[in-house]
């Protein structure tokens, strides 16, 4: 949350000493209104029977758990990035894009991989005429959603290091090498650069908001960074292959961005931060990405099935054990979860909170782990069974 403030601010002041001193004050009064709530709560315990909350889940929406299909491309050592965009309309600004990456002024190698997962506005027409591009590998197939074309690019990247980048958004001329030189020469997991958000409506530039972690801005940059304080988006960032090579999307869900955090971040033994815009992110008031928090759709309950499917595979890949896992892991069962699931009946949000419940007891380690007050708050409100207190903590996470 203070990281927000620090952005509101600095679109303001352009700043940064006074946007860092602006987002303590006003944390401090958000956190200080927290602690009158959470001081006149009413206590609310919730014991509910685990095999009882599943079955009234269940009976609401259910869906299988999937796999996951991996193909595993040799790699080309020769070959320093793979940059995978998956392709669903957006023709207007296909090429605007296209021609941002293809402009990249760096020493490194790259390839172009163009998913286009079933356009059916012209803009497959545009993806296929660069397919005689030399670094560009051209595919088509019929729609899978962006998890799918992604999973596609993946399946084909060589590649030493993966990036992700959104078919209606454009790169800055020097993200490969500010990227990769990060990357390559202090032998980086991930690194990530700044980004600006551009909010437009009817095709026309309503603001630009520039989201800069700067060593001051609170994020923890300046101590090495904690990487769960970054933005969980596949996008403005580099990743090592070997990340990758035993996880792909999951196709059909909502919030599949996910997996960053939960099983891309917690592999991560070393993370770096640019604080340099290189990427700049299109929103739209109407892009389904915006309102799904906002629905009181039973689909929402798409987030419980997600999160299942990915401690499976957190399992499998044996990172459960770490506290960083543990914090994600906490984090994602309180504020993401319940802001996604919130607006559900009363009976199945307390059959979902006594799956979070069963959770957090099936991988809360056996020593304290340090956590910010109000995460600790919805970490004791869990152990507890208060239902309202972990309510009001994940409402101001």
């Amino acid at each position: 949350m203070i990281h927000s403030f620090y952005f509101r601010f600095f679109k303001i002041t352009n700043c940064e000493y006074i946007s860092v001193i602006l987002a303590r004050v006003a944390y401090m009064c958000y956190f200080v209104k927290f602690l009158f709530e959470k001081f006149l709560h009413k206590k609310k315990i919730v014991n509910g029977n685990v095999k009882e909350a599943t079955a009234k889940i269940a009976s609401v929406y259910t869906r299988e758990n999937p796999e996951q299909i991996i193909d595993k491309v040799e790699i080309n050592p020769n070959l320093d990035l793979s940059i995978i965009v998956p392709v669903y309309n957006y023709a207007p600004l296909i090429k605007e894009m296209i021609e941002s990456i293809l402009g990249q002024k760096t020493k490194f190698s790259f390839e172009l991989i163009l998913v286009d997962d079933g356009s059916t506005d012209g803009a497959k027409d545009i993806v296929i005429s660069y397919a005689s591009v030399p670094n560009v590998k051209v595919i088509c197939q019929e729609n899978q959603g962006i998890a799918g074309a992604r999973n596609t690019g993946l399946d084909n990247a060589c590649g030493r290091y993966i990036m992700f980048v959104d078919c209606d958004d454009v790169v800055t001329d020097d993200i490969v090498e500010t990227l990769m030189s990060k990357a390559v020469s202090e032998d980086s997991d991930i690194v990530m650069c700044a980004h600006d958000l551009v909010k437009q409506t009817g095709g026309v530039v309503t603001s630009v908001l520039p989201n800069i972690h700067t060593k001051r801005n609170l994020s923890g940059y300046s101590r090495n960074a904690n990487i769960l304080n970054y933005a969980g988006l596949p996008w403005c960032k580099v990743y090592k292959r070997e990340l990758w090579d035993n996880v792909r999307f999951y196709k059909g869900f909502w919030y599949e961005d996910t997996i960053i955090h939960a099983l891309i971040f917690t592999q991560c033994k070393k993370f770096n931060y640019v604080p340099k815009v290189c990427y700049k992110y299109r929103w739209y008031e109407n892009n389904f990405s915006h309102i799904q928090g906002k629905l009181a759709d039973i689909r929402c309950i798409d987030y419980y099935y997600l999160l299942m499917s990915i401690l499976k595979k957190a399992d499998e890949l044996e990172i459960t054990n770490t506290d960083r896992f543990y914090t994600m892991l906490l984090t994602h069962i309180c504020a993401y979860f319940h802001k996604k699931v919130q607006g559900m009946d009363e009976d199945v949000l307390q059959a979902l909170f006594v799956m979070c419940r069963e959770i957090l007891n099936r991988y809360r380690p056996d020593h304290k782990v340090k956590l910010p007050y109000v995460l600790r708050t919805a970490e004791k409100a869990l152990i507890k069974g208060d239902i309202n207190l972990w309510i009001l903590a994940s409402n101001y996470q």
